[in-house]
């Protein structure tokens, strides 16, 4: 019973590695303890560089029991392969999903557009008029009278002063009722 057991603890479970790049792909299977042999399907390619390889198909199939130190063989394109490659076919816990881009839009050239520049009318001329004879002035108003004190508003006859009229100022209402001089 003992050599049952053992022989199923050394007995790994195949990941799938579909879809990655070799060099990933490799790591991966290489930590388990598996051997890797990879080949071109498309066109029978050395293999440089296995960062520019895809995984498209694997042998023994995902999850499959094998021993440690078992080889799996690996299925590969070139990154810049467009040739069909051979699909894996989907587990029932995998969903097909197709990577295609919506078509692009049709790219549309619109005319370009001559704006002409606007067009931009001279000022029209005023006839010419005769000059007019110059207007007469009215001559300059008459200061308005300062009275330096009530005496000088009362020999001019004009005490009292109120304030609208002409010559009427602060200093001459000292009780400050708008009335000067009429004290």
């Amino acid at each position: 019973m003992a050599s049952t057991t053992v022989a199923a603890e050394q007995n790994i479970a195949v990941p799938n590695v579909v879809g990655l790049t070799l060099d990933k792909a490799t790591d991966q299977l290489k930590d388990l303890g598996l051997k890797v042999e990879a080949e071109d399907v498309n066109d029978g390619k050395t293999i440089l560089s296995k960062k520019n390889w895809e995984v498209v198909s694997q042998d023994p199939k995902p999850a499959a029991q094998v021993e440690k130190d078992s080889k799996i063989k690996l299925g590969v394109r070139h990154l810049t392969d467009e040739t069909a490659t051979p699909t894996p076919t989907p587990t029932p816990t995998q969903a097909v999903v197709p990577l295609v881009a919506p078509p692009a839009p049709p790219v549309v050239e619109t005319p370009a557009v001559v704006v002409p520049p606007p067009v931009v009318e001279a000022p029209p001329v005023a006839p010419a008029v005769p000059a007019k004879p110059p207007v007469q002035q009215a001559p300059p108003a008459a200061p308005a009278p300062y009275y330096k004190n009530c005496a000088a508003v009362r020999a001019a006859g004009a005490a009292p002063i109120h304030i609208s009229q002409p010559g009427y100022g602060s200093h001459l209402d000292k009780d400050g009722d708008g009335w000067g001089c009429d004290k």
